[in-house]
């Protein structure tokens, strides 16, 4: 590089004294009245500066940037990666590390004085609770047929004198029960298509024997509305609804009314 910037620098001393000399033979021309002023081509004199001994050592001697790359490539030898062949039984696997597991202490619990508590109620004795709502059944007073709201005496008229012969359990059970009986059956009854097409109405009146275990025997159809698909859904809605009537103590007959009717 330092030799670079010296050739560039004798380069350009060169042509500022070529172009000094240059003016100055200009002048000298112009000075003297023996010429003229148009001057020719031809008799215009050049200098020819010689250079010297140093300077053209000094050229010869800047190596060219080809030379120095070629001589750094030869100077700095490439190094062969050198491959070994390793087999199967000379690959070491790494061991599983060894999980210690933190064993949890066991606490033994601290013992606690047991003290014993004694209820404040009484066991209950299914027999006696029987026996008791039996009792109490007995002791209520049989109320007057028309006294009763005017939907339960509509479900007793139907037994007629048959309602005399039933125990006082029986009469108290269907006073109290018969117009929630007579709800759920309605809330369970869904028209027939038929009788929707065919615009079927009327009202029915169906009877069973409720038992205390809550099923039911003998449902039959006493009074019919005059059409066979509406007698057959009054059956079947009982022995669905069923499941939601009240026990009675006693095995009691139900005779209710179904009413079918087209808005």
């Amino acid at each position: 590089m330092k030799y670079i910037i010296f050739a560039l620098i004798l380069s350009i001393s060169i042509h500022l004294l070529t172009f000094k000399t240059f003016k100055i033979k200009n002048d000298e021309i112009q000075d003297s009245p023996s010429t003229s002023k148009t001057t020719k081509k031809s008799a215009v004199n050049y200098v020819r500066l010689k250079s010297t001994p140093k300077q053209v050592e000094q050229k010869k001697q800047t190596p060219k940037k080809k030379q120095i790359k070629e001589e750094i490539k030869k100077e700095v030898p490439k190094k062969k990666t050198i491959y070994k062949k390793v087999t199967k039984n000379q690959i070491e696997v790494a061991k599983k590390r060894e999980v210690k597991k933190d064993i949890p202490k066991k606490i033994e619990p601290k013992p606690s004085e047991q003290k014993e508590v004694t209820p404040n109620y009484t066991k209950l004795n299914p027999t006696k609770l029987q026996k008791d709502t039996l009792e109490n059944y007995l002791a209520t007073p049989e109320e007057d047929v028309e006294l009763l709201d005017e939907i339960t005496q509509s479900y007793i008229k139907l037994y007629g004198e048959e309602y005399n012969s039933f125990t006082k359990v029986q009469k108290v059970y269907l006073q109290k029960n018969l117009k929630s009986i007579g709800a759920i059956t309605q809330k369970y009854l869904r028209y027939p298509a038929i009788s929707v097409r065919t615009r079927q109405s009327g009202m029915n009146i169906i009877e069973f024997t409720l038992h205390p275990n809550g099923d039911i025997t003998q449902p039959l159809i006493t009074t019919s509305s005059g059409y066979e698909a509406l007698d057959k859904n009054t059956i079947r809605t009982i022995e669905i609804a069923y499941k939601d009537y009240p026990r009675p103590k006693e095995a009691t007959k139900i005779r209710i009314y179904v009413t079918y009717r087209l808005y």
